[in-house]
């Protein structure tokens, strides 16, 4: 039994249920990471001091950004390509790496005495990269997950429209990310 419109387009959407699933999901993650970035918006305007951008971190937070990039270009690359497999599992490697950086660069905010309870600066740092982090990881099992049931071959309609959502997810994550460098490494 086939589910229908998994690969066929909707008539009443012009696109099919994968595509309409992951649009529906990242207009939620919008929502979410948009209240967020209000916090940080509010709280920042109305704090007494400036705050100052962690510059002193940003080597690490540029290195992290490239391999996040990297990765998103990928899993990107991988539709159409024989060794997509290969493609989505290097991706994961990045952002795996990612991770390890974002934590490791945690960790040196805590060894400075800089941890979330410290200044609301910390906090929403914390809280914003945190809940990006997750995200990431997220991409992490999904991407995992792509490499378990791709068994298809890479010209399969049912694959490709996988690896449309995934990239659309990495480029909603890279979007997120590429904010907070802005917001919490040069302003």
């Amino acid at each position: 039994m086939s589910i229908p419109y998994t690969v066929e387009r909707r008539p009443d959407t012009g696109v099919n249920n994968v595509q309409l699933g992951i649009w529906l999901f990242l207009a939620s993650e919008v929502m979410l990471f948009g209240g967020l970035f209000s916090a940080y918006f509010m709280l920042r305007a109305g704090a007494p001091t400036p705050w100052e951008p962690l510059r002193d971190h940003l080597g690490g937070a540029l290195l992290a950004t490239v391999n996040l990039v990297l990765g998103t270009g990928l899993v990107a690359a991988a539709a159409g390509w024989r060794r997509h497999r290969l493609s989505i599992g290097v991706a994961t490697l990045f952002a795996l790496a990612f991770c390890v950086l974002k934590a490791a660069d945690h960790q040196a905010l805590f060894a400075a005495g800089r941890g979330p309870a410290t200044s609301t600066q910390m906090a929403t740092y914390f809280l914003l990269t945190g809940v990006h982090l997750m995200h990431v990881f997220g991409g992490v099992l999904a991407n995992a997950w792509l490499i378990a049931v791709s068994g298809a071959a890479p010209e399969s309609a049912t694959l490709a429209n996988r690896l449309r959502a995934t990239s659309l997810y990495w480029y909603f994550v890279d979007a997120v990310w590429l904010v907070m460098l802005v917001l919490f490494y040069v302003v």
